[in-house]
């Protein structure tokens, strides 16, 4: 996605107020290397596979897997506060916080670890993250993932057949426009939640450790539900 953000393409965000692009551009500064998350979910799921394969099916057993990379990062969301805290520890984050700004920085820190986790659980499904078009749907899903979390917050309640249609009429659009919108409306809402808390210190800070943990575990839940019927 980094090559297809650096088109000639006028990059008019500042000018316009419009945050789609700097959110994606920042989110890819520090998202892990997709090999690396592929490698990963390999070796978890031969473990998997080798302990469990003469008393569980192969879907039950990549459920298993499934569950587990949720768990892990749902854990790793809860404890990674804000962006200033994690800037030693995350690569690129430094260089983030200082083009992209504090709010900014937050935010692509929580998506970060739901769009890794989307690209893990997507391994565990056969996709190849590797590929420019898989990496675009998992951005995708973990987008629409966290803007429909915000609408169960508001009792607007989505169901597994009802995500799972809307990802796929998202996926039959332009898929580098409709990712960028999906992350314009995701800026949106995470902005929204910060004026609704007052507190001036960042998304990071307003989420919290437990809103952070439930909003991931959301979104690795209805990742879940589409990888599993599709």
């Amino acid at each position: 996605m980094a090559k297809e953000e650096t088109s000639s393409e006028p990059d008019d965000g500042a000018k316009s107020g419009n945050k789609k692009d700097m959110l994606i551009r920042a989110i890819e500064l520090i998202l892990a290397d997709p090999t690396t998350i592929k490698k990963q979910t390999v070796s978890l799921l031969k473990k998997y596979r080798s302990r469990y394969k003469d008393d569980e099916s192969d879907d039950d057993i990549r459920d298993m897997v499934a569950k587990k990379i949720i768990e892990n990062y749902s854990y790793w969301a809860a404890f990674s506060g804000g962006a200033t805290a994690l800037a030693g520890v995350v690569p690129g984050l430094g260089t983030v916080i200082a083009t992209f700004g504090g709010a900014t920085a937050d935010v692509a820190v929580c998506m970060k670890l739901q769009i890794e986790m989307v690209m893990a659980l997507a391994c565990v499904y056969d996709h190849n993250i590797e590929q420019e078009e898989e990496r675009m749907m998992c951005f995708l899903i973990a987008g629409l993932g966290a803007i429909a979390n915000a609408g169960k917050e508001g009792g607007k309640q989505i169901g597994t057949k009802a995500f799972v249609k809307m990802v796929q009429t998202y996926l039959a659009g332009a898929s580098l426009v409709t990712v960028k919108e999906v992350f314009r409306q995701v800026g949106v809402t995470f902005t929204r939640k910060a004026l609704e808390k007052s507190i001036p210190f960042g998304i990071g800070v307003v989420i919290g450790f437990s809103v952070n943990k439930v909003l991931t575990w959301y979104v690795g839940e209805k990742a879940h539900d589409y990888f599993k019927t599709n």
